[in-house]
């Protein structure tokens, strides 16, 4: 576990964005990675991928889009 400081409005999506990118690392342990940080890599690598594909065929606003990055960014910064 690692000290995020987040705004008290912010606190719940993050905790669900934390929790969205737990599983998601969990889902690469298939892959026999030692290493955190490349099951890390992976897991933004593919909601990226996701964010992407919802943008191209219009179900999100490109402001939608950038929170989600933004929040993903603070997260690898903070790792």
């Amino acid at each position: 576990m690692m000290p995020l400081k987040v705004a008290r409005k912010d606190e719940e999506h993050v905790r669900l964005a934390a929790r969205m990118i737990n599983r998601r690392m969990d889902e690469f342990k298939a892959y026999n990675s030692g290493e955190t940080i490349d099951r890390l890599a992976w897991a933004a690598l593919d909601f990226t991928g996701d964010l992407v594909r919802n943008l191209r065929s219009g179900q999100n606003t490109n402001e939608h889009m950038e929170a989600e990055m933004s929040k993903l960014e603070a997260l690898l910064r903070d790792y």
